[in-house]
C-alpha cells in the first residue's frame, strides 16, 4: 500500500515488521547529552555539532510506503544515542554478514560464546581500566592453544556504570569460531578453568576473573542471539541528566579514541573480502545493502523542529 508522506506531517518511519522506529526520542537523547557537554564546559564547537547530529534526515519512499535513509549528518561521536542506534545496526549486519561467509567456507566449524571480565574501576585514571582488556585480550589470543583451535573471532568491549558504588565495569563480549577438534580431542579443549587462568595471566592480574562461555548452535536463534549479544553498541544506554554529568565526561573521556570492535582470524578476512568499511568510522546512514537496493521514489526531507521536539515532513 502506498503512503506517501505530505509537507507539514510528523515523521513515521517504520521497519518491515510495522514497528517504529523512535528517531525523534533517540535526537531527544542526544540534544541532552549536548546539553551536558555544555554544562561540563566543553568548547562550543563541540556542543554546537552534538545539537546538530541527525537535524536533517532525507529518505527515499518506495512505492510500497517504506522509508529509505539516504543522506544525512551523524557526529560518530561515543555516547551519541543517535550515533549508537545507527553503529549497533550496522554492526550487526556486518557481523551476520561474515559469520554466514563463514559458515560456508568453514562448514565444520563450531562456535562459542564468551564473557571476559575484570575487577570494577573508579572513574580515574581511565587510561589503565579501559585500554587494558583490549591489550590483554590479545595477548589471550596469541597464546599458542588458542591459535590452534581458532578459526575466527569478533569482540567488542563494553563499559558499564554502577550507581550503587560509582564504579565502571569494563568487560569483553567474544564469539569465537573455532575447528571442530576443539571439542574432540583433550590436547585441544580449554577448559572454564584454563580459559579463566589465561585470562588471569593475560590482563597480569593476582586475581582468578569471572569468566562466563558457552556452546552456541551453528544455526537458528542461539547462534543469531549470540551475534546481536556482540552487536550491542558497547556502552549500555545511561541517565542523561545533570546530576550525573561526571558519568558522561569520565566514559566520554575513557574511550575517546579507543577501538571497541575488533575482528581476527578467518572474520577479519571474509571482511575484507566483502568490502565492509569501518564500523565506527564509517557511513552511519547506510547501515545495511540499503545504499545499494534504493529503487527511484519519492524524496522526504524531515527536519527536527526544536520548538516542538519532533521531526517535520518537507517537500
Amino acid at each position: 500500500m502506498t503512503d506517501f508522506k505530505k509537507q507539514g506531517e510528523i515523521l513515521v518511519d517504520k521497519n518491515s515488521q510495522g514497528k517504529e522506529r523512535d528517531w525523534r526520542g533517540r535526537k531527544i537523547f542526544s540534544l541532552k547529552l549536548a546539553g551536558i557537554f555544555k554544562e561540563l564546559r566543553y568548547k562550543k564547537p563541540f556542543v554546537e555539532r552534538g545539537t546538530g547530529c541527525g537535524e536533517t534526515l532525507r529518505f527515499i519512499q518506495n512505492q510500497d510506503g517504506n522509508l529509505k535513509p539516504y543522506q544525512a549528518h551523524f557526529l560518530k561521536k561515543k555516547l551519541c544515542p543517535m550515533c549508537n542506534w545507527r553503529l549497533s545496526m550496522k554492526y550487526s549486519y556486518q557481523t551476520s554478514r561474515i559469520v554466514d561467509e563463514a559458515i560456508k567456507q568453514s562448514p565444520k566449524g563450531r562456535f562459542l560464546f564468551f564473557t571476559l571480565t575484570v575487577k570494577n574501576v573508579g572513574g580515574k585514571p581511565w587510561n589503565s581500566p579501559i585500554s587494558q582488556p583490549p591489550k590483554s585480550f590479545a595477548r589471550l589470543f596469541k597464546r599458542a592453544k588458542v591459535q590452534r583451535n581458532l578459526l575466527g573471532y569478533l569482540r567488542s568491549v563494553e563499559v558499564t556504570h554502577n550507581e550503587n558504588d560509582n564504579t565502571y565495569h569494563p568487560h569483553i563480549h567474544v564469539l569465537m569460531m573455532v575447528r571442530p577438534s576443539y571439542f574432540q580431542s583433550k590436547k585441544d579443549y580449554i577448559t572454564q578453568k584454563e580459559w579463566s587462568d589465561m585470562w588471569s595471566n593475560s590482563l597480569k592480574v593476582d586475581y582468578v576473573p569471572m569468566i562466563d562461555i558457552r556452546t552456541v548452535k551453528e544455526t537458528g536463534k542461539g547462534l543469531r542471539g549470540a551475534v546481536l549479544e556482540t552487536a550491542k553498541y558497547p556502552t549500555k544506554p545511561i541517565k542523561l541528566d545533570v546530576e550525573n554529568k561526571q558519568v558522561v565526561d569520565d566514559l566520554y573521556n575513557g574511550l575517546y579514541r579507543k577501538r571497541q570492535l575488533g575482528y581476527g582470524g578467518l572474520f577479519k578476512t571474509i571482511k575484507k573480502q566483502l568490502a565492509l568499511d569501518d564500523a565506527e568510522n564509517g557511513d552511519l546512514v547506510h547501515t545495511s545493502d540499503d545504499k545499494e537496493n534504493i529503487s527511484k521514489g519519492t524524496e522526504i526531507i524531515a527536519i527536527w523542529n526544536a520548538t516542538k521536539q519532533n521531526y517535520y515532513l518537507k517537500k
